[in-house]
């Protein structure tokens, strides 16, 4: 049931064509930092330790601490967020020179 309070919130963008940018910047923000967490939990299975695929990018960090894990949670939220403001802002200039 679409109200009209609902088809207001919709953004410009896409009613054009184009990409809404606030939808994408949070869907690639928080695919970025779960799938973050999920590698760098990977360094606490038991047989995993040597596998980490952080630990083979960054061999002198420990990935076991906290502040790291946090730290690069945040980085990869905020790599969303870059990703979806340029990206979206470049696709919607260029769709809308297509005509």
């Amino acid at each position: 049931m679409s109200t009209t309070l609902d088809q207001s919130r919709q953004t410009g963008a896409a009613h054009r064509g184009g990409v809404a940018i606030v939808p994408l910047g949070l869907s690639l923000s928080i695919f970025l930092a779960v799938t973050f967490l999920l590698c760098a939990l990977g360094g606490f299975l038991p047989g995993l330790e040597n596998l980490h695929f952080l630990g083979a990018l960054y061999p002198s960090l420990d990935w076991t601490s906290p502040a790291l894990i946090v730290a690069g949670a945040a980085w990869a939220f905020a790599c969303g967020w870059y990703v979806a403001v340029f990206c979206g802002l470049l696709y919607n200039t260029f769709a809308g020179q297509r005509g």
